[in-house]
């Protein structure tokens, strides 16, 4: 079973340089665990005036990354940078980012929920030991 408040793999280097390599070393992570799946995802992450949209999907047990906004994405995250920010660098779990308001989801939740879970750390904080770091 999947815990709700997991954390993703931390998916930035030692310097914040891009957007896109956290959605780059996503894909890399949803590779190593591959499932057979088909699945087209797409993160809009706003900045100010401006979005930048990425999307992540699965072709032939690979996934490829872009740039380009799919009309119909089987699942969509939208938040701002800050947020995704933190949640790439593995300190807010999405479903938290998500509770506080701080993330929007649109399409399937329970597709999202799972490709996310094969890319999440092994050792999730509990739901406790998250309430009590409030």
């Amino acid at each position: 079973m999947v815990h709700a408040y997991f954390s993703l793999h931390k998916l930035t280097g030692p310097t914040r340089k891009s957007l896109g390599e956290t959605f780059h070393r996503m894909a890399e992570l949803l590779h190593e665990n591959a499932a057979d799946e088909a699945a087209h995802l797409q993160f809009r992450i706003l900045d100010g005036d401006t979005s930048s949209v990425w999307t992540l999907a699965s072709v032939r047990k690979r996934w490829q990354v872009g740039e380009e906004e799919i009309k119909k994405p089987d699942f969509e995250i939208i938040t701002d940078a800050e947020t995704w920010w933190q949640i790439a660098d593995g300190k807010l779990s999405p479903f938290r980012a998500f509770v506080q308001g701080k993330m929007r989801v649109r399409g399937d939740f329970e597709l999202g929920k799972r490709v996310l879970a094969r890319i999440s750390t092994s050792a999730a904080p509990s739901v406790s030991a998250e309430q009590g770091a409030k």
